[in-house]
């Protein structure tokens, strides 16, 4: 009998006694029915009565119980031994032949998690056998685990020696499962049907393509090109043929490359050759800077005029100054239609001078400086003054006189200028009447600036203006 059925079968008889020192006339009932009929009529004061426990009992509810040797109640009511323990004055211990590893009472000999030592647990899988974990056989201690190594794929045939993915250890030996192979780095699903090893080991399928009996098959209709499987008859990267790219617009049926209503294909773009000037009137047929397309015919605005697929400023272009091929000489320009001298000189007799530096008109036409003298700034003078270099009896800016460019007389031709000393080509700005001129200023030509000595705008091929 446990310590709480004595404690109910003490609680029982107390309360038996009691009932019979009632009835007995003891403690008769009051003869009035007073206070002392009410109370043994609910029971109230009786019931919750703790029992009178005799030493070394004390009452613990409706039980007496002995907490210096009671499991459920020791050193005090409440106070539970856990397992292996048992209390002993008042005290849980652990049981013979056990040990207190914090809340637990261990078996050192036995106990997985406490083998030999207070929390000194086994590898997963292990037991532990007169203090000492032991894998059972045929397994052995791996890092971390019991593995036998006949058979673990992760410990196959030593420890840490894992099989690819999708492989199985045999005898300590990592195969493939039958009809799959191991093409580095794990087991195939199978040659004839894995489109990343089909038919051997690395031969990739195609996007879009499928493995087949160990063959690489595109659906119907389609080829392979780029990697990637494809119907020429309508893909328009891969038009009738790998590679073949039909024109921007255009689209690819039955293999061939058309474009909408009237427009044709002019590589790679679909062109209406009534108005593109890249393609006018034909496919390749460009028509000149500043120029349009009408009715598949080159057109250039006003005052420009077609000439041999240029578009020509008779008025000023000194190659084509009045009419198609008039060249001015080199030091004339081109000014309403006629070869002039070029701004800053004068023509005198037949010849363009600059009255400026020239010793024989200087200031004016016929006067020349006497010996010994030089023309400067228009006055014959002793010597040159500022940045004027002396080229016989002249003094002349070497950076930007087209007549002495860089060296005494070096002289620029028609068609160029001094620009810091050196002859630079340049172009009539069509289109233009100011700078900057983005239309016509482009390429070589993108530096717009004025024509020495006036407002004309032209194109030079330099990154500065004369």
């Amino acid at each position: 009998m446990n310590a709480r059925t004595l404690g109910l079968v003490l609680f029982l008889g107390v309360a038996l006694m009691v009932g019979c020192g009632g009835g007995g006339g003891a403690n008769p009932p009051p003869a009035d029915g007073g206070p002392g009929d009410a109370a043994a009529g609910d029971g109230s004061a009786t019931d919750a009565a703790p029992p009178t426990c005799s030493s070394p009992q004390i009452a613990c509810g409706s039980s007496c119980v002995d907490v210096s040797t009671d499991n459920l109640n020791c050193g005090g009511c409440g106070n539970t031994c856990g397992a292996g323990q048992s209390c002993t004055s008042g005290v849980c211990a652990c049981d013979t032949g056990l040990v207190t590893c914090g809340a637990d009472c261990a078996d050192l000999s036995s106990d997985p998690a406490h083998c030999g030592s207070c929390d000194s647990a086994c590898d997963p899988g292990a037991t532990c056998v007169s203090g000492a974990c032991a894998c059972p056989a045929p397994a052995i201690s791996c890092p971390g685990a019991c593995a036998d190594i006949s058979s673990s794929i992760t410990n196959c045939g030593s420890c840490g020696s894992a099989c690819d993915p999708g492989a199985v250890c045999t005898s300590g030996v990592c195969n493939c499962p039958g009809g799959t192979t191991d093409c580095g780095g794990g087991c195939t699903t199978g040659l004839q049907t894995d489109a990343l090893n089909c038919g051997t080991c690395g031969n990739s399928c195609a996007t879009g393509a499928t493995c087949e009996t160990g063959v690489c098959t595109c659906p119907p209709g389609q080829i392979v090109c780029g990697g990637t499987c494809v119907d020429v008859s309508s893909d328009e990267a891969n038009c009738g043929s790998c590679g073949n790219s039909c024109p921007t617009g255009g689209t690819c049926t039955s293999g061939v490359c058309q474009c909408a209503g009237s427009l044709l294909a002019c590589g790679d773009t679909c062109a209406d050759v009534s108005t593109d000037p890249r393609n006018c009137g034909s496919c390749g047929s460009r028509c000149p800077a500043g120029g349009s397309c009408a009715s598949g015919v080159c057109q250039c605005p006003p005052p420009l005029t077609l000439s041999r697929g240029n578009c020509v400023d008779f008025t000023r272009d000194v190659n084509n100054c009045g009419s198609r091929g008039n060249q001015c000489n080199d030091t004339q320009y081109c000014v309403s239609s006629a070869c002039v001298c070029r701004p800053g000189f004068t023509a005198v007799g037949g010849s363009c001078v600059n009255l400026q530096t020239d010793p024989n008109n200087c200031g004016t036409a016929g006067n020349s400086c006497a010996g010994g003298q030089v023309c400067a700034g228009g006055s014959c003078r002793g010597m040159c003054l500022g940045a004027t270099t002396q080229c016989g009896k002249a003094c002349v800016n070497l950076a930007t006189d087209p007549f002495n460019c860089g060296d005494c007389g070096n002289l620029c031709d028609r068609d160029k200028v001094c620009v810091g000393g050196r002859c630079r080509d340049f172009a009539t700005g069509n289109g233009c009447t100011t700078c900057p001129c983005t239309a016509s200023c482009t390429g070589d030509f993108s530096q717009c600036c004025s024509y020495p000595g006036t407002s004309d705008v032209i194109c030079v091929d330099s990154s500065s203006c004369p």
